[in-house]
């Protein structure tokens, strides 16, 4: 596996221009933002979905729900600073699941919410709510917002599942 990140995935809030890759050790979403499609696109050479998909996205939403404990707790203590990356790691982990479950892989965030909304399966007010977390991920509402999504679409995730194995 490899480090880097495919040129098209390093945009604003994923990552920043200026961004000292410290990686805070208490994180629990260990992927960098969008580690697995760029893997797929640099290493692998395809545009398909992981092979091992199905595992990624478990261990994804069983990361999100230790992270969102922390990232729980530094609101409580209205540090807003130590809850953004995470908030952002879960968020390019969420958009992950999201275009996997539907059986695609994101290629670059060029139109990110265009894509999202032409996708099948997703949360209601899919657009709206992304929009939301987008522009402001170091905020309460914003937590609200994306722990909601995540239960959503892990729902929608195993009804697939479920529905896909008639």
């Amino acid at each position: 596996m490899t480090n880097s990140i495919y040129k098209d995935f390093i945009v604003t809030p994923f990552y920043k221009n200026n961004s000292n890759e410290q990686i805070n050790e208490e994180i629990k979403i260990k992927n960098k933002p969008f580690f697995y499609e760029s893997n797929q696109i640099l290493v692998n050479k395809s545009s398909n979905i992981p092979n091992e998909s199905e595992a990624i996205i478990k261990q994804m939403f069983i990361e999100w729900k230790d992270e969102s404990e922390h990232i729980s707790n530094y609101f409580k203590q209205r540090n807003r600073k130590l809850a953004c990356e995470p908030m952002i790691r879960g968020l390019a982990n969420f958009i992950s699941i999201l275009t996997w479950i539907n059986g695609q892989m994101l290629l670059n965030l060029n139109n990110l919410l265009l894509e999202l909304d032409k996708l099948k399966i997703k949360p209601i007010n899919l657009d709206e709510r992304i929009s939301f977390v987008l522009n402001q991920p170091d905020h309460y509402h914003s937590f609200i917002q994306l722990s909601g999504l995540y239960t959503e679409l892990e729902k929608l995730y195993y009804k697939q599942k479920i529905t896909s194995s008639r």
